[in-house]
This record gives C-alpha cells, sequence and structure tokens, in this order.
C-alpha cells in the first residue's frame, strides 16, 4: 500500500493548501498542453482526420479549464494585466480594421499558465509534475529513435500538418517519410549532433517537431539549474534528460543556450542580481540589427544566416510595423522579433514585460529561474518566429514561472497584519 500511495503520490502531486480537485484539475491541463498535438496527430492518422477548427477547439476547452481553477481565487493584479492587454488589443483591431485571434491566444497563454501556478504556488509539485512530463517525454522518444515504423504508423505528421493549411501537399522532399519537414535534416546539412549515430533523423517525441522538444529541453535545463547546491540530485536529472533531448532533436539552438546557461550559472554572475538582464530582449534585437546591417552575406540554414535574415527584416520595419498597426498577418518564417513586433505592437510587449521584472520570487531559484527564462526568450526570438507561443512547451514554462514566486508574497501581508492586530491588542492591554 505504501507503494501505492507513492506512485500515486509521485503521479498526481500534492500542494498543501489546495483542494484535490484542484490539484488534479492542474495536473489533467498541464498534461493536456504537453500531449493535446500527439493526440490530435494519432486520431487525424487512424481515427478521422483534424482540421485547424479541431485544434483551436481543443485549445479552447485547455483555456477554459485553466479559467476554472483560477475562479477558485481571482487575484487582481492578473485581472488588470489582462484586461489592459485585451483593451490594446481589441484597439489594434479597431486602428487595423480586423481583429486577429492569434494576438489574443498569445497573450493569453502566459496569463492564464502563470496564473494557475501562482495558484499552485509549490516547487515541489512542479518538480514532480516536470519529472512526470520529462519521463513521457523520452518515453516517445526513445519509440521513435527504435520504433521508427510503429511510430509513423501512429502518427503521420506531416498529413497532420497539410490538413491544417500549415504545409503543401507535395512539399514532402524526404520520400516515404510522414515524418514533418524539419523531422529530416536535408542532404548536404545533415545532422549536427551524432550524425553517424541517428543519420538525419530529428527526434520529436509527443511534440511532432523536433524544433519544439529543443525548446522543452532549455526549459528543463533552465529548471535544474536554477536550483539550490543541495539539490544537486534533482540539478543533474534535468541537466542530464535536457542533454539527451537536444541530442535527439538535434537543436542547434538548444546546445547553444544550454551552454550558455551553465555558463552563467558557474560564473560570479550567478550570485549578483543580473537585473540588468531586462533589456536583455532590446540586446538581442540590437545584435540582430549590426548583423543584418554590417553583415555582408544572405540567407542560409545555418545560425549566422538566420540571424542575418531577421536582422534584415527588422532593419525594413516601419513605426506603423513597429506598433503592431501593419504587417501582423504576414508570414515572417523564423524571425521572431518581427512576428512578436507586427503582431502585439512594441507599447503591448513593454506592458507585459515589466510586471514580468517586478514579480517578487519566493527565494534565489525564482530569480535564477526569471533570468533563464529571460535568456530563453530572448534567443530563442532570434532564430524562431512562433515557438514562443506554441502552448505545448510555453505553458510549462509559465506554470513554472507562477510556481518560482509562489504564496509567500500571499503570505507575508496576512502575517504581518496577524503581527500587528497582536502588538495593538498588547499595546492596549498595556495601557
Amino acid at each position: 500500500m505504501q507503494n501505492f500511495a507513492n506512485i500515486r503520490d509521485f503521479i498526481f502531486p500534492r500542494s498543501a493548501g489546495l483542494s484535490v480537485p484542484t490539484e488534479r484539475l492542474t495536473f489533467w491541463i498541464l498534461m493536456a498542453a504537453l500531449l493535446y498535438q500527439a493526440a490530435l496527430c494519432a486520431i487525424h492518422t487512424n481515427v478521422h482526420a483534424i482540421a485547424t477548427a479541431g485544434v483551436v477547439f481543443s485549445e479552447f476547452v485547455i483555456y477554459l479549464l485553466c479559467m476554472v481553477v483560477l475562479s477558485k481565487h481571482i487575484r487582481l493584479e492578473l485581472v488588470a494585466i489582462a484586461a489592459l492587454a485585451a483593451a490594446y488589443l481589441f484597439l489594434l483591431a479597431i486602428m487595423r480594421n480586423q481583429l486577429d485571434p492569434k494576438g489574443f491566444r498569445d497573450v493569453m497563454i502566459p496569463i492564464l499558465f502563470y496564473g494557475i501556478g501562482r495558484q499552485i504556488g509549490d516547487i515541489r509539485y512542479a518538480d514532480r509534475l516536470l519529472k512526470l512530463a520529462v519521463l513521457l517525454v523520452l518515453a516517445f522518444g526513445f519509440a521513435e529513435w527504435f520504433f521508427l515504423d510503429f511510430y509513423s504508423r501512429v502518427f503521420n505528421i506531416f498529413s497532420y500538418y497539410v490538413n491544417q493549411g500549415g504545409l503543401a501537399a507535395g512539399s514532402n522532399w524526404a520520400k516515404d517519410s510522414v515524418l514533418g519537414l524539419n523531422g529530416i535534416r536535408p542532404e548536404g546539412i545533415g545532422r549536427t549532433i551524432l550524425p553517424s549515430l541517428l543519420g538525419s533523423h530529428r527526434i520529436s517525441s509527443v511534440f511532432l517537431e523536433p524544433v519544439s522538444l529543443g525548446n522543452f529541453a532549455v526549459i528543463i535545463a533552465a529548471w535544474g539549474l536554477s536550483k539550490r547546491r543541495e539539490e544537486i540530485k534533482d540539478m543533474l536529472f534535468f541537466l542530464l534528460a535536457a542533454a539527451l533531448m537536444i541530442i535527439m532533436s538535434d537543436s542547434r539552438y538548444g546546445m547553444i543556450t544550454v551552454a550558455v546557461l551553465i555558463v552563467l550559472r558557474c560564473s560570479p554572475l550567478a550570485k549578483s542580481s543580473n537585473a540588468w538582464l531586462i533589456v536583455l530582449p532590446l540586446l538581442s534585437a540590437l545584435m540582430l540589427l549590426l548583423i543584418g546591417a554590417f553583415f555582408d552575406g544572405r540567407y542560409s540554414d545555418s545560425f549566422l544566416g538566420r540571424l542575418y535574415v531577421s536582422g534584415r527584416t527588422l532593419l525594413d520595419l516601419d513605426i506603423g510595423m513597429l506598433l503592431g498597426l501593419d504587417g501582423y498577418n504576414t508570414n515572417f518564417g523564423d524571425m521572431g522579433y518581427p512576428s512578436l513586433l507586427t503582431r502585439l505592437g512594441l507599447p503591448l510587449c513593454f506592458l507585459l514585460w515589466l510586471p514580468f521584472w517586478m514579480l517578487r520570487m519566493e527565494d534565489e531559484r525564482g530569480n535564477r529561474f526569471r533570468v533563464y527564462t529571460t535568456l530563453y526568450i530572448s534567443l530563442i526570438l532570434c532564430v524562431s518566429g512562433t515557438s514562443l507561443f506554441a502552448l505545448k512547451t510555453a505553458g510549462i514554462l509559465w506554470f513554472l514561472v507562477g510556481c518560482t514566486v509562489g504564496k509567500a508574497a500571499d503570505a507575508a501581508p496576512a502575517g504581518a497584519t496577524a503581527r500587528s492586530q497582536k502588538k495593538t491588542k498588547e499595546q492596549e492591554h498595556a495601557y
């Protein structure tokens, strides 16, 4: 019975102070955010075709469940940020003469998942849930690695994305492959990591695309590196899992970013506040502008080539595009900063970014994780257009941010009030 209880607590982690239904619902929300694309792809492949409407409906249900959890304890600051963001997006819709649902959806993800993470407010809960997610991702990854034919029969990824309009039916250059276009490295480029072992195959696991697996690896590495020294076992677990996922997905972004995170954790800067990193997205955009202005090159499927084309595109943005008035429906491909600025506008980006750095974290782990999240966001926008807002990774990221804030900020005022009332009564008795 004790072993069963341990397994149950691992699968359904508990957080002190919350009802069991709220905890279980939070668990299923996060599992759904992680697995919903894989589940829809399996249904599309083996049961019934899934179009864009099916994906939209699935995400809507997840967001609705988040609101159910948040309705248990409505936070004024969360409502204020959501209301201001919605008001600005409606203002943009009026000025554009067209509503952009994706802008609302992209803003909703960090607000909702940060909110339920703040509701939980327990790093141990987040640890257990994230470890379970890691084990699931690795299990599916190994299944794809060693049983590719079986994986392909369950998940026809190429057909799934074609049916949603994301790919053209005849664009798959890899003969007899049902993986996504980026699931196979083209000839002449090949894998960067262990090409002799894995060939041109890039593993996607439950994410259906290797880019998201690499992004998830960076998130769990950041979570592990934010731990205290006495939590070295947990730190090594997440770092080793991240390294394995980066190898599987052949993620050049993941390899570079995790290396930078490790250097940052081991450097003297790890002991400082690092508040200056609030301007890191601005510095990253400035770097792109300099590369676009002075690097004499062209687009190529290389790290520098992608930075160059992002910089050139940023240089071409006018005031209307920077404010989100023009270009919001342009497909910028892998150019994250142009996509973000034209869809949300620079004022809304500042409105959402500053409160993130004003959060009062529970301890130094939260401060470190905020720094690493800033690095993750700043760098991913340099090489990827939309993956920052992919629910399957963004939901987990912002939930973890909410958990690092914890309940200390809520408990402190209550405790202070109680002490103040006790002191007042003592003074009255003394009088």
